[in-house]
């Protein structure tokens, strides 16, 4: 049966074609299902991606910082924290960016580091709406009114010297608790204090950061945490800053009312757009009201980094209670489509994983969860390698290109039966190395 292409629109939506790619990747089998050539990062217009571009090709000179937002595929660091180990590897270690205690709010920690307190601690994350205490860019807030409480931080490996610089977002007003921080035993240096930020200087070989609270005056009565970020005071390099929160909608952006301050301090050169999931999943279907939320978020992250790139994402094919969730292709269109009106970068992860009916593989080749929504470590693995090597392409390819364009269209409903039968048929079939197939990547 010959496979039919119909064109769904007439919008020409400018991309580039991925060239080479020499990041060394871990894993080693190909999978067919993925669609290697369809790994690009696509703009309509080249002032859309300049930002990045520029501060990427400047990287060595000048801090490149990317926030990443989103929702569980991002909380347990899996595949932000791979993007953030290769775009280092490249570009140089500007430390590792949000870190979060999160035992405090009450939720899992991270793959590379986790946390315990004592003491009682009250909590908001951007999944509970309207949330009762005040958001920050992190999505998790505690406070506690316990003078004795504390939390640990405890890193899987030592941490690099690039981390000597912690940010503290929490209140720093009259009745605030005062927080000291140590790294083992050692007690941190504060450099200074603005607003909501405390900023202390750190030691080196950092496996563990303590907070400890100290009442110094009877106006004191709680401490208020929003967040805290891993950096340094060095010019060069990239930090990845992972925001992401489990279970949370795109309309979370909106109620982090301290959003605007944060991100005018943490100055991203890129923000990704990473949420979807939460929106459709459960009812297999798009909230009629959902592109106007995007929107309203997209203006949000205008208004508060105007130089910044922003990239929007789609979601994979997934299955919720045995059925498929056919309501991921829609979303794809629907991100598309704005980030062609509202002048975004759009990354496709829905068609580069496979597209429609494709989850299963993944979670046959142990790639992805038996939830048929969340991928595993070696998944993210994958996901994070192809994001970061979109990116890089995209960087190299900008100045040394002739305009192309990519024609946006669809498969048939005929062409998605015969891709059913395909997909039984390569279940475990690899015929090349991973990279090697990144390498083979041609035009389309």
């Amino acid at each position: 049966m010959s496979i039919k292409l119909i064109k769904k629109t007439q919008i020409i939506f400018q991309s580039f074609v991925i060239l080479n790619f020499n990041i060394s990747l871990a894993q080693k089998s190909d999978y067919e299902f993925i669609n290697y050539n369809r790994n690009i990062i696509q703009y309509i217009d080249t002032n859309d991606i300049k930002t990045i571009c520029k501060s990427w090709n400047e990287a060595r000179n000048k801090k490149l910082v990317i926030l990443h937002l989103g929702d569980s595929h991002l909380q347990n660091e899996n595949f932000p924290n791979k993007c953030r180990n290769i775009s280092q590897n490249i570009l140089g270690d500007a430390g590792i960016g949000l870190i979060q205690p999160f035992s405090i709010v009450r939720t899992y920690d991270a793959s590379f580091y986790k946390s315990s307190h004592t003491g009682i601690w009250d909590y908001s994350k951007s999944y509970m709406l309207p949330p009762k205490l005040t958001l920050g860019v992190r999505g998790m807030t505690a406070i506690t009114k316990d003078e004795n409480a504390s939390f640990k931080i405890s890193f899987k490996d030592t941490l690099s010297n690039a981390n000597s610089i912690l940010t503290l977002f929490c209140g720093n007003t009259d009745s605030s608790f005062v927080p000291d921080i140590y790294i083992d035993t050692i007690k941190a240096t504060l450099l200074y204090i603005k607003g909501d930020f405390r900023i202390y200087q750190l030691s080196k070989n950092i496996t563990n950061i303590y907070l400890k609270l100290s009442k110094s005056n009877q106006n004191q009565n709680n401490f208020i945490l929003y967040g805290m970020s891993l950096s340094n005071n060095k010019d060069f390099g990239c930090v990845w800053h992972n925001a992401g929160v489990g279970a949370c909608q795109y309309k979370s952006v909106l109620f982090e009312t301290k959003y605007a301050d944060e991100t005018a301090y943490l100055e991203p050169d890129l923000v990704i757009i990473d949420f979807g999931t939460n929106d459709f999943l459960y009812r297999n279907k798009i909230p009629t009201d959902l592109k106007d939320q995007i929107y309203s978020v997209i203006e949000k992250i205008k208004i508060t980094s105007p130089n910044a790139t922003i990239l929007l994402t789609s979601a994979q094919d997934m299955i919720y209670k045995k059925r498929n969730v056919s309501a991921s292709k829609l979303f794809s269109k629907l991100v598309r489509e704005i980030a062609i009106e509202k002048h975004c970068a759009f990354w496709d992860w829905f068609t580069i994983s496979g597209g429609s009916q494709t989850m299963k593989l993944w979670i046959s080749n142990q790639l992805a969860m038996k939830d048929g929504i969340h991928l595993k470590a070696q998944g993210s693995e994958i996901k994070a390698e192809l994001l970061v090597n979109a990116l890089k392409n995209m960087v190299n390819s900008t100045d040394k290109r002739n305009n192309t364009f990519e024609n946006l269209i669809e498969l048939t409903d005929e062409t998605q039966n015969e891709k059913k039968i395909v997909h039984k048929k390569i279940l475990y079939k690899k015929k090349a190395t991973h990279k090697k197939r990144l390498k083979k990547t041609k035009n389309f």
